[in-house]
């Protein structure tokens, strides 16, 4: 009777997790190995999402058919929020992953196809962690690769030595600036283009307010005339609520022109204008709609773009 991939996945890591229990020491030159199984150092930026491949090197004494392993890192910097496959394991089961005070144990096994195993000399990605950035500008924490279990096909398990790394939030450096703008000001959607003269990467848009008030950014669209696009909501007056993140940084590619829509509460900074040079390229308006449903054709709303 063939097990299907669940049914199979759990039969392997109790097996696997067992065998650390009837022995203190892996079995020796017959039981996979690699290298090394670890991370590369990494960074993002506050309020992202940034995927981190987990690498085995030069796989020996395969084929691996299953891994689990533990990485510890600092939860209120990271968090893992989703494993994916990697490069290696892309015909295996899904991974599955649990969460802990200290980090994440994750588990994956192939497809019982020997094919699909990792052969001798494998190097690659086996999985995918993407962490939610949660911690603040300049902090640190160590990604930790414990309890390395290698099994082959056969289920003998085996380690690698952990290569471990560090993640490192950035600090946030605008790419786009306005610069502030002046009063009048109302709430409102502002329509326009924007055309950078270098190549920039986004991942975040600051609304300048006018003093003494809440301005802000509730949803963020930039598109193409190609249907490419990316859009963001405000989480609300909570954190660092005057910006706004988009999942993903993305690129604004050199003199390209860009549309945008920006929806704005409170009392946000305008420029009043219809065309406003930067240090970076140009921000047009082609329409804002204020809260009040009067149009105006020469108001660019001041933000900067991170």
């Amino acid at each position: 009777m063939k097990m299907d991939g669940k049914a199979l996945q759990v039969a392997v890591i109790v097996v696997m997790v067992f065998s650390v229990f009837v022995t203190t020491t892996f079995p020796a030159s017959s039981s996979a190995t690699a290298d090394s199984f670890g991370v590369e150092d990494a960074n993002g930026y506050k309020n992202t999402y940034v995927g981190v491949p987990v690498n085995i090197t030069n796989v020996q004494s395969g084929p691996v058919s299953c891994i689990i392993f533990n990485i510890t890192y600092d939860k209120s910097v990271i968090n893992v929020v989703d494993v994916q496959k990697g490069e290696l394991t892309a015909e295996w089961e899904n991974p599955s992953y649990l969460n802990f005070e200290w980090g994440t144990r994750v588990s994956l096994v192939y497809d019982t196809q020997a094919a699909h195993a990792l052969q001798n000399g494998s190097t690659g990605s086996v999985v995918l962690l993407n962490f939610s950035v949660i911690g603040e500008p300049g902090e640190t924490s160590m990604m930790n690769l414990t309890n390395i279990q290698l099994a082959d096909i056969e289920y003998n398990v085996g380690t690698a030595p952990a290569k471990n790394g560090t993640f490192s939030i950035l600090s946030a450096t605008p790419v786009f600036d306005t610069g502030s703008g002046t009063y009048p000001s109302i709430s409102g959607t502002f329509n326009g283009t924007l055309k950078p003269n270098q190549t920039i990467t986004v991942y975040m848009l600051y609304t300048y307010p006018c003093p003494g008030t809440g301005g802000h950014s509730e949803y963020v669209k930039i598109w193409n005339s190609t249907g490419w696009n990316v859009t963001t909501t405000w989480d609300g007056y909570k954190g660092d609520w005057r910006n706004i993140s988009f999942n993903k940084s993305f690129s604004l590619k050199a003199n390209e022109t860009y549309n945008y829509a920006i929806r704005t509460g409170s009392y946000p900074l305008i420029h009043h204008t219809n065309a406003l040079p930067t240090a970076k390229g140009w921000i047009n308006c082609t329409e804002f709609t204020d809260a009040n449903g009067v149009v105006h054709y020469d108001w660019i709303p001041a933000i900067k773009l991170f």
